[in-house]
C-alpha cells in the first residue's frame, strides 16, 4: 500500500540549531545548549503548548497508522506554507491536508481519524485492515 500523505500546515518553532552551519559554529564555540534554551524561551507559552500538543498527537497518529501514513510538517510562514494556505484556503492552524485533496482544521482527533480512515478504506483491501480501532 502506498502511504497516505498527511501534510500539516502549522506554526513551527524554529531555531539557529536547525541550520547545520550554525549548529557547527555554536558547538565549536560551546554555546549550543545555552543559546538554544534562550532562543526557545523567547516563544510565547501558548505557542510552545500548541507545538507540544501537536507533537504528542503526531506520535499517536504514527502509532495508530504505522506505515500507512506519511507525515509532512509545513511551517505556515515558509513559502510552501503560504502557498498551501492560499491554495486550500487555510485560515486556522493546524490544518491537515490529506492526499492534497481534503482538509481539516482544528484539534478534534476523531474527525481527523475519520478522514484518514476514509483514505485507508480506499487503499487497503478489507482483509488487511486492522480490527478494533476506534477514534479517540
Amino acid at each position: 500500500m502506498k502511504p497516505i500523505l498527511l501534510e500539516i500546515v502549522t506554526k513551527v518553532l524554529t531555531s539557529w540549531g536547525e541550520c547545520r552551519r550554525c549548529r557547527l559554529l555554536f558547538d565549536q564555540a560551546g554555546l549550543d545548549q545555552k543559546f538554544y534554551h534562550e532562543e526557545m524561551e523567547g516563544y510565547p507559552p501558548d505557542l510552545k503548548e500548541e507545538v507540544t500538543a501537536l507533537s504528542d498527537w503526531l506520535q499517536e497518529l504514527k502509532q495508530l497508522y504505522k506505515h500507512r501514513l506519511l507525515i509532512k510538517l509545513i511551517d505556515v510562514q515558509s513559502p510552501l506554507g503560504i502557498y498551501k494556505s492560499l491554495r486550500h484556503r487555510v485560515r486556522t492552524y493546524p490544518t491537515f491536508i490529506v492526499e492534497g485533496k481534503e482538509t481539516y482544521a482544528g484539534w478534534d482527533k476523531g474527525q481527523l481519524e475519520r478522514l484518514l480512515d476514509k483514505y485507508v478504506d480506499r487503499y487497503v483491501p478489507r482483509k488487511f485492515r486492522p480490527s478494533g480501532r476506534g477514534a479517540s
